[in-house]
C-alpha cells in the first residue's frame, strides 16, 4: 500500500499514456480504411464469367460462331452445371445471386479469333452496361437533356454529340487515349485519337489536268489518303512504317460509313449536310469539316468560317495541352485539287500538302463500360 501511495502519480500517468496510445492506434486504423470499390468487384465477376466461358468453349468448340455476323450465347447456368464456375453473388449483398451469360463474336472472317462479352445482372445492385448507355444515362435524366450551354453531350436528331471546351469525353481503348465525338443512332461511338500520327500523309499528289501541276485530285475514294488510312489501320510491321493502331485496339474497332461528300466554298451552313451526301465504309477515317464547327459552344459560331468557332471547342486542344492543324475528309466541290483544313480557322488547301493525322474510328455498340468518369486523368475504361 505504501508503494502504491508513493507512486500513485506515476501509475496514473502510465495509464493515461496507454489510453492515448490506444486512441492513436484506433484512429490510424480507421484512417487507413477505404471503401471497397464495388465496380471492381462486379468487374471481377464479369472476368470470372468470361474466363469460365473460354474454358467451356475450349472443350466444346462447336459452339463458336462460324461467321462475323453470327452471335453465340453461353448461359451462366450452363457453366455452373459444367463445373467451370460457381454461383455469382453480389459483392454488396451475398444473399443476391447474379444471373448472366456470355456472348461470343467472331472478329474476322478469315481468322479464328473471337471476342467474349460477359453480361451479369445482380438484382437492384448492378447490371452490365454498354459504354454508350452508361454515358447517355450519366449525361441525361431519364433520357432527357436539360443542358443548354455547358460542356457535355447534346442531342442532334438521333445522335448524341459532345460539345464545349472541356467535356468529359476522354476514353481509353487498349491503353490508348481518344476523345468521343459522338454516339450514333446505333450506339456506336465515334472516337478521335488524342495523339497524332508520327508520319505526315498527303491527301493526294497526282497530276491535276485542271491546273497542269502535281496538285493532286480531290476524289477521296481514289486518293492517297484513302490508302494511307488503311495503312494506319492495318500496319503491324515497323520496317514498313509506324505502328499506330494495335491489334487489341482493332478488336474494338468496327467498319463504319464515313462522310466523304464535297462542300462548296460558299456553303457556310454548318448543318447543310453536304459532307454526308456521299459515304464510304472505312475502318479509319478523319473528321469532316462541319464536325469541328459543330463542337463549338460559342454563340457567335453560326457559320462554318466564323473565327469564334475555335472558342469553347475541345478540338482545338485534343489532349488539353497542344494544338496541331487537322486534315479533314471533306474536299472542295468548286475544283478538283483542294480540300478543307482546320487550324483554328477553316480554310482550303491543295491536296498535295501533307500533315500528321488524328485518326478517327468507331467502336462496337456492345463495348462494355468498366470504369472512369471521362476526364483526362480518369478516362472511361472499357472491356
Amino acid at each position: 500500500m505504501n508503494w502504491l501511495r508513493d507512486n500513485i502519480l506515476k501509475v496514473v500517468l502510465g495509464i493515461f499514456l496507454l489510453i492515448i496510445i490506444a486512441i492513436v492506434i484506433v484512429a490510424c486504423t480507421m484512417g487507413n480504411k477505404t471503401t471497397p470499390d464495388i465496380s471492381e468487384g462486379y468487374a471481377a465477376l464479369e472476368n470470372r464469367l468470361q474466363n469460365a466461358a473460354i474454358k467451356y468453349v475450349n472443350e466444346h468448340p462447336n459452339i463458336l460462331p462460324k461467321t462475323t455476323d453470327t452471335i453465340k450465347k453461353v448461359k451462366l447456368d450452363t457453366l455452373v452445371n459444367a463445373g467451370k464456375i460457381g454461383k455469382l453473388h453480389s459483392p454488396e449483398d451475398k444473399s443476391v445471386v447474379c444471373k448472366g451469360y456470355v456472348e461470343i463474336e467472331k472478329l474476322y472472317e478469315d481468322k479464328n479469333e473471337y471476342k467474349y462479352i460477359p453480361y451479369i445482372s445482380c438484382g437492384k445492385y448492378y447490371v452490365t452496361t454498354t459504354i454508350a448507355d452508361h454515358i447517355i444515362d450519366l449525361e441525361t435524366k431519364n433520357g432527357e437533356f436539360n443542358r443548354t450551354s455547358e460542356d457535355g453531350l447534346y442531342k442532334f436528331n438521333n445522335e448524341y454529340v459532345f460539345r464545349g471546351e472541356y467535356p468529359n469525353n476522354f476514353i481509353s481503348i487498349a491503353g490508348y487515349l481518344y476523345r468521343i465525338i459522338k454516339i450514333d443512332e446505333n450506339k456506336q461511338l465515334q472516337l478521335i485519337s488524342v495523339g497524332k500520327t508520327r508520319d505526315k500523309y498527303i491527301w493526294d499528289d497526282r497530276y491535276n489536268y485542271e491546273k497542269d501541276r502535281y496538285y493532286g485530285i480531290n476524289d477521296f475514294e481514289k486518293s492517297r489518303l484513302n490508302n494511307s488510312l488503311l495503312f494506319v489501320y492495318e500496319n503491324d510491321n515497323e520496317e514498313e512504317g509506324e505502328i499506330f493502331i494495335t491489334e487489341e485496339e482493332r478488336s474494338y474497332i468496327v467498319e463504319h460509313d464515313f462522310c466523304i461528300g464535297k462542300r462548296r466554298i460558299d456553303d457556310e451552313n454548318i448543318y447543310s449536310g453536304a459532307e454526308c451526301a456521299v459515304t464510304t465504309p472505312l475502318k479509319v477515317g478523319l473528321i469532316t469539316v462541319n464536325e469541328y464547327a459543330r463542337a463549338s459552344l460559342d454563340p457567335h459560331c453560326n457559320n462554318l468560317y466564323e473565327k469564334s468557332c475555335a472558342n469553347y471547342n475541345y478540338f482545338i486542344m485534343l489532349d488539353e495541352s497542344n494544338h496541331y492543324p487537322f486534315q479533314t475528309l471533306t474536299a472542295v466541290a468548286d475544283n478538283t485539287y483542294e480540300f478543307f483544313m482546320i487550324d483554328y480557322e477553316i480554310y482550303y488547301s491543295k491536296t498535295s500538302s501533307g500533315k500528321q493525322l488524328y485518326p478517327v474510328v468507331y467502336i462496337d455498340e456492345k463495348t462494355i463500360y468498366k470504369s472512369g468518369t471521362g476526364t483526362r486523368l480518369d478516362p472511361y475504361i472499357v472491356r
